[in-house]
C-alpha cells in the first residue's frame, strides 16, 4: 500500500494557511486549516487500479495547491543531504528558467512570464518560509502600428554581490534594479536585426564568481565587462564578421572572458554549421586563444581552474570541456546506451569551492564529484518532489549548502547539498 504526505504552506505571510495533501493506498484525503482555526478534510476515494496512477493523483492534488500559493518548506538546519528544503510551482504559469540565489542563500529572485508573453513579473522568495512578494511588474512593450504590443520576455535575473540589486535582462536590454528604491537603470541595450545580430534567447549578462565584473551585450554588437561601478573594463565588437556571438561567459576570477562565435546551421549540408571558441585576457585586451571545434555550443563556462572551457553541444547535451591549450576534449558525460551524442544537459553550475558540478538534466539535477565525476546517490527524484522538466535554470548557494533546479515545469525544488 502506498502512503504520501505532503505538508504545505501559504506563501502570502500575511494570510498564514496550511494544506496537507495524504494519499492512502487509493484514498487521497485533502486537509486545510488556518491559524487558530479548525481543520477542515476532504476525502476521495480514487477510481485507479495501480500505485502509479494513485500517485499521480496525489501529484495532482499537490500541484493543484501550488498554483494557488502554497509551497512546500523544511528546516534548512535539520534537513540531510538531498532533502528537499523548498519546492513550489512559480506564478503565473510560467517556467521556472530564469531565477538566482542571493549570495546568503537566504531568498530567490524568480523571473515569470505572463499569458502569452504579454508582460512579465520579478518576485523574491523567501527560502526559510517560501514567503514571497512581487519587486517589480513589466508591461509589455510598444510595438509597431501592425502589432501594437511587443512580447516581454525576462531571459535572466541575477542577485549582485550584496544581495542588495538585481541585474536583469528585459527582451534586448540589460538593466539593474535596486530592491530597497525601486530604481532602475539600463546597463546596455540592443536591437536584434537593427543594431546587432545578437539572439537575447542565446546570449545572456553573467557574472563572475565573486560577482565583481559582470558580462554584458550591447549595440553594435558590442560585448563590454562591467565592474560593481558598472564602468567599462573591457569591450569588443564582432560587427562585420562573418560569425555570429552566440554564447559567452566570464572564468571564475573574472580574468578571462570566453566567446562563442558560429555561423551557418546545424540543419543545412549547403552551409553547415562552424563553431569557434574564442578566449579574450580582460586586463590586457587581447584574445589568448581560438579554436574551432567540430560541434555547435550552445552554453559555454569555464571549469574552477580556468584551464577548460566547459560547453554544452547544442540546447540538450553535455556537459563537455575543451582544453584551452590544445582545444582537444577533456572530459564529457556520454549518453547511456548511445555513441553518437552526449547526456542530457540543459544548465550546469559549479559550487563556489569548485568541488561539486550539478548538471541540470531531464525532470532531476544530478550533483557530481567534479574531480571523478561521480554523481552523487542522494540527488534522485524523491516522491514528495515533482520534477522540473527540462532543468534550464541551476544555482549553488555560494557557501556550497543549498542547490536551486528550476525548468519548463514551472517547478523550483531547493535541496541540501
Amino acid at each position: 500500500m502506498t502512503v504520501i504526505e505532503t505538508t504545505l504552506s501559504s506563501s502570502d505571510p500575511s494570510k498564514p494557511r496550511f494544506y496537507r495533501v495524504r494519499l492512502d493506498g487509493r484514498r487521497l484525503i485533502g486537509t486545510a486549516w488556518a491559524e487558530g482555526r479548525s481543520p477542515r478534510e476532504t476525502v476521495k476515494d480514487l477510481d485507479v487500479d495501480t500505485d502509479h496512477l494513485a500517485v499521480r493523483a496525489f501529484d495532482k492534488a499537490r500541484d493543484k495547491k501550488m498554483r494557488e500559493g502554497f509551497c512546500h518548506v523544511a528546516d534548512v538546519a535539520g534537513a540531510a543531504r538531498g532533502d528537499v528544503v523548498l519546492e513550489f510551482l512559480v506564478p503565473n504559469r510560467s517556467p521556472a528558467e530564469a531565477f538566482d540565489l542571493s549570495p546568503d542563500g537566504r531568498t530567490l529572485v524568480v523571473a515569470t512570464t505572463l499569458k502569452e508573453a504579454y508582460g512579465a513579473e520579478i518576485h523574491l522568495v523567501d527560502v526559510a518560509t517560501g514567503h514571497r512578494r512581487l519587486l517589480r511588474a513589466e508591461e509589455p512593450q510598444a510595438g509597431s502600428e501592425s502589432s501594437p504590443k511587443r512580447q516581454t520576455f525576462l531571459h535572466a535575473v541575477l542577485f549582485d554581490a550584496g544581495g542588495q540589486r538585481i541585474v536583469y535582462a528585459l527582451n534586448e536590454e540589460t538593466r539593474v534594479l535596486d530592491i530597497a528604491t525601486g530604481a532602475i537603470r539600463t546597463l546596455a541595450r540592443y536591437r536584434q536585426f537593427r543594431d546587432s545580430r545578437f539572439n537575447p534567447f542565446r546570449v545572456r549578462p553573467s557574472w563572475d564568481r565573486a560577482r565583481g565584473r559582470l558580462l554584458v551585450f550591447d549595440t553594435g554588437d558590442r560585448v563590454r565587462v562591467l565592474d560593481p561601478d558598472w564602468r567599462t573594463v573591457f569591450e569588443t565588437s564582432t560587427a562585420g564578421s562573418s560569425f555570429e556571438c552566440r554564447a559567452g561567459a566570464l572564468s571564475p576570477s573574472g580574468r578571462l572572458l570566453a566567446l562563442v562565435h558560429g555561423k551557418g546551421s546545424i540543419y543545412s549540408q549547403d552551409d553547415p554549421a562552424v563553431t569557434e571558441l574564442e578566449v579574450w585576457d580582460v586586463e590586457n585586451g587581447t584574445a589568448v586563444h581560438r579554436f574551432a571545434v567540430d560541434r555547435p555550443v550552445h552554453r559555454i563556462g569555464f571549469d574552477p581552474s580556468e584551464g577548460l572551457l566547459v560547453v554544452n553541444p547544442e540546447s540538450v547535451q553535455g556537459p563537455g570541456a575543451f582544453s584551452l591549450e590544445t582545444g582537444t576534449l577533456a572530459w564529457h558525460f556520454p549518453a547511456p546506451y548511445r555513441t553518437d551524442r552526449w547526456d542530457d544537459c540543459y544548465a550546469w553550475a559549479y559550487s563556489a569551492d569548485g568541488k561539486m558540478l550539478a548538471v541540470g538534466r531531464r525532470g532531476l539535477t544530478d550533483v557530481i564529484d567534479a574531480t571523478s565525476r561521480e554523481s552523487d546517490p542522494a540527488f534522485g527524484r524523491r516522491p514528495e518532489s515533482g520534477g522540473t522538466g527540462r532543468t534550464y535554470g541551476v544555482k549553488i548557494s555560494d557557501d556550497g549548502t543549498l542547490v536551486a533546479s528550476g525548468g519548463d515545469s514551472g517547478r523550483i525544488v531547493v535541496r541540501r547539498l
